[in-house]
């Protein structure tokens, strides 16, 4: 069994497909190793921590920024009495239409580099004003950070995988697949021809490693585009829920409840009011 956990991102704008937030450790706290489909990108400043990343340990101080590669088994363990660090997620899709190979080459050294932390203290910054138009200047922020992460950084082509990762490699091309296709109508059988694999042996792994259903991915990954298109109020409920790929409107809602934790009727009714 493969001790790891999946962990599913939410984007509530889908125009500004980014996570920000700021960590601090203290020496003895650790995290589950845990995996991710989308790029994370770590700037160190304060103190100093072991990253794991594919179990090969890393040691970051004061300055540094180390980049997690798509589907990396990951884990930070502080060093030093306490640690603090910026986290970056980036949506693996906006890099990958930008030009950006991230399945087939990952960067695979610390970057100590003036310009990248002066991209995060721009990223920072913004995130914590919100000033007018930030996400403009938050995406100009990001794009010229990995603009210069992909000039800088050492570079790795990716071999074949061997077989004991199939089961990994199994799951992350299923999520790929349904990322790109939850907006319609999907069903196992369509996942399982993609991957090549039994129903049966699929739906098992795929919950034992990721910790969802199948089914309750797609209905994630649906309720996370219905509410960016009732946050924006250009859309109603029922425009929503057929554009995000739901063809019952009270399964939609009941689903949309469990997955946001609000009604849909009341995102929207939030969102016309600010777009008022």
């Amino acid at each position: 069994m493969i001790s790891t956990t999946y962990e599913q991102h939410f984007f509530p704008d889908e125009d500004f497909p980014f996570n920000y937030h700021f960590d601090t450790m203290e020496f003895g706290d650790s995290f589950l190793v845990h995996w991710h489909e989308n790029i994370e990108v770590l700037y160190f400043r304060e103190g100093s921590a072991t990253v794991y990343r594919d179990a090969v340990p890393f040691s970051l101080t004061a300055g540094d920024v180390f980049v997690i590669n798509s589907g990396a088994l990951h884990s930070v363990q502080p060093v030093s009495p306490s640690c603090g660090y910026d986290c970056l997620i980036v949506d693996k899709v906006f890099l990958q239409n930008l030009g950006l190979p991230l399945d087939e080459v990952h960067l695979t050294n610390i970057v100590s580099d003036a310009v990248c932390r002066d991209y995060f203290d721009k990223i920072k910054s913004e995130f914590e004003q919100k000033q007018p138009y930030y996400k403009i200047a938050v995406k100009s922020s990001i794009l010229g950070l990995f603009a210069r992460l992909y000039r800088i950084s050492d570079k790795h082509v990716m071999p074949a995988k061997p077989a004991a990762d199939r089961r990994l490699e199994m799951v992350r091309a299923a999520i790929s697949y349904i990322r790109k296709n939850f907006k319609n109508e999907i069903s196992i059988e369509d996942i399982c021809r993609h991957v090549g694999f039994s129903k049966y042996y699929f739906c098992r792994e795929f919950k034992k490693i990721t910790g969802r259903t199948v089914t309750q991915t797609i209905n994630f990954l649906r309720c996370s585009h219905a509410r960016s298109l009732l946050s924006s109020g250009m859309y109603n409920v029922a425009e929503s829920a057929e554009k995000s790929g739901f063809q019952n409107l009270s399964y939609f809602t009941k689903t949309y409840k469990k997955y946001i934790g609000a009604l849909p009727s009341k995102t929207y009714e939030l969102g016309a009011r600010a777009g008022g």
